[in-house]
């Protein structure tokens, strides 16, 4: 990543640079909006790579928690809401950070 955040100006000032390395050579940019609000530049490639990951990451949990259940290591639940069965899974939810 870039070593500071940039400010959204100068990011946008630039951002085809920034793409290009971001696509090329897989260098993510972190930009500010504030000093609480920020965004990670980085390629459409890396990003399918975390969405992947994070699919993989909650196929093995629910099959971790399937296998407890066949163990009998754990009950049978039903959830109000898909957030408190990703809770439950200590999954993020979705749209959630990890």
């Amino acid at each position: 990543m870039t070593a500071d955040p940039l400010g959204i100006a100068e990011a946008r000032t630039q951002l085809g640079t920034l793409v290009a390395r971001a696509v090329h050579g897989h260098q993510p940019t972190t930009i500010r909006r504030s000093t609480t609000e920020r965004a990670v530049l980085i390629s459409e490639a890396d990003y399918e790579e975390l969405l992947s990951a994070r699919r993989e990451l909650e196929a093995s949990r629910v099959a971790e928690a399937i296998a407890a259940h066949g163990r009998g290591e754990r009950e049978m639940m039903t959830y109000d809401s898909k957030a408190a069965l990703y809770a439950d899974l200590d999954l993020p939810a979705p749209g959630k950070r990890s």
